[in-house]
């Protein structure tokens, strides 16, 4: 008899328990590093979404290339501490979930974290020595060369990078960089943070000093001043935005899929997993697909029942 086909509650359960599930570890560490990002509950979802995909990429890619490379462009300290309410947990983020999250003999060959943060690279190379810290701006020639100089050691070597800006930090001449290579990179677009910094360049209480300044950064961020384009606020949507940033993601990556993930009060982010097609069935679009659906059908109550799993309160389905 064929199993049941999970709900997307059902599906982000099992990804929020695949995150606890280290959490005595992640406790250790903390106690090593004495440091952790203090994100908002979103990090667990875009968390749990990143840990589900490094195990499905790292399942195929391992079986059809000669060499597979984790890639992280802001890799933090490791360690993420969240706090929902009264409950305060540590949890591993994105360099440390690519360590722990591959099965055996699917492992990453080569691990590769930048970081700007001086204390932050110090711990990465503490808590995970066997991986290639590189400190500075991952938008600098320097990193971008010794990154592409390491990925082009052995031939047949495709990477996963992850780009997880605060803000428009990400130039797009780095994520055009790595849309050349041959790899698949994941990039979360954060669409409020983007859209409030578009505000100001409408708004009449800016400078006309800050608004050049931040035309200039938006021009970086997107590659283009498309952007330009979209109707200025009340009337224009942030989602605009978005929209001239994916097409030009599409521009190198056909088969780029979006994930809308939503949050409580009309929060939500954007996940743009960048696939290059190879030869041959891609089992991982597939997967992606089928994650786009669950992450998209959650309601907003469902999230709530999330965090309430995540606090203890609530150790049953129902």
């Amino acid at each position: 008899m064929p199993s049941r086909k999970k709900t997307p509650f059902e599906w982000w359960r099992d990804r929020i328990k695949t995150l606890t599930g280290y959490k005595d570890e992640a406790r250790e560490l903390y106690k090593k590093a004495g440091k952790a990002y203090t994100p908002g509950y979103w990090a667990l979802l875009k968390l749990s979404i990143l840990a589900y995909y490094i195990d499905v990429y790292t399942v195929i890619a391992k079986s059809n290339f000669n060499r597979i490379v984790y890639v992280d462009l802001f890799a933090g300290c490791g360690l993420n501490k969240i706090k929902i309410g009264d409950v305060e947990e540590i949890v591993m983020g994105s360099a440390l979930l690519a360590k722990k999250i591959p099965r055996n003999g699917k492992e990453f060959d080569k691990i590769i974290l930048v970081e700007s943060d001086s204390e932050n690279a110090e711990i990465l190379e503490n808590l995970i020595p066997e991986a290639c810290v590189i400190p500075g701006d991952c938008n600098s020639l320097r990193v971008i060369e010794k990154i592409k100089k390491i990925i082009g050691e052995l031939p047949r070597t495709h990477f996963l990078a992850v780009a997880d800006p605060e803000g428009l930090e990400l130039k797009w001449s780095t994520i055009k960089t790595f849309l050349e290579m041959n790899g698949d990179i994941v990039i979360n677009y954060m669409c409020g943070g983007v859209g409030r910094i578009w505000g100001n360049v409408h708004s009449s209480s800016t400078k006309e000093s800050t608004k050049e300044s931040i035309s200039k950064t938006m021009d970086e961020f997107f590659g283009t001043d498309e952007w330009k384009n979209c109707p200025p606020p009340p009337e224009g949507c942030a989602e605009c935005l978005f929209d001239v940033y994916f097409n030009r993601v599409k521009e190198f990556r056909e088969k780029s899929i979006p994930i809308i993930v939503r949050g409580i009060g009309g929060f939500h982010y954007h996940m743009i997993v960048g696939i290059r097609k190879t030869k041959g069935t891609q089992r991982w679009i597939s997967a992606v697909e089928r994650v786009k659906n669950k992450v998209e059908n959650i309601t907003e109550d469902e999230i709530r029942r999330l965090i309430d799993i995540y606090r203890g309160r609530q150790l049953q389905l129902f």
